[in-house]
């Protein structure tokens, strides 16, 4: 708790944090933090609806997945920068809503499973495989990203 309350005003009692000293800031890194996740997710999305058999048919799914890792990376980049900025805002706070800390595991989860699951399904030697298997784990990527992004209205509505 001593960290958390460092994180929320300094020694002279002005916040660390420009978001608790300027008005402005926080909608502008929230605004920063729903395009990171925009990116990421939708990017996410797309790969999982091509594994799913919805579009992209052409395109082999190795390939897909290499053209849209770098705007996977870059969404996951904004995110865990933004993320921690705005957390750092009011950190006592965040740490006892349910609902931030349920944000926190589906993220942990999603990212988890977009790393070490993902990957073997987009590998390249799948490419001529029968999808009967990706569509399970398209499923389990799109229900934790959409868990990841429920939880995170839930603490904006809170």
């Amino acid at each position: 708790m001593l960290l958390l309350a460092t994180l929320e005003a300094s020694a002279a009692g002005i916040p660390l944090n420009p978001i608790a000293r300027w008005e402005w800031v926080f909608p502008l890194v929230e605004s920063l933090h729903i395009l990171g996740f925009t990116l990421l997710v939708g990017s996410v999305v797309v790969l999982d609806f091509r594994l799913l058999g919805i579009c992209l048919q052409r395109s082999p799914i190795s390939q897909l997945a290499r053209d849209l890792a770098p705007y996977i990376w870059a969404g996951s980049f904004v995110q865990l920068t933004t993320g921690p900025y705005l957390f750092s805002g009011d950190p006592g706070d965040y740490v006892q809503v349910t609902a931030f800390r349920n944000k926190m595991a589906f993220l942990l989860v999603a990212l988890t499973f977009h790393i070490a699951v993902m990957g073997k399904a987009t590998a390249p030697q799948w490419d001529d495989a029968a999808p009967a298997w990706r569509k399970p784990v398209a499923l389990v990527s799109l229900a934790s990203w959409l868990s990841v992004l429920l939880a995170g209205v839930w603490i904006g509505s809170l």
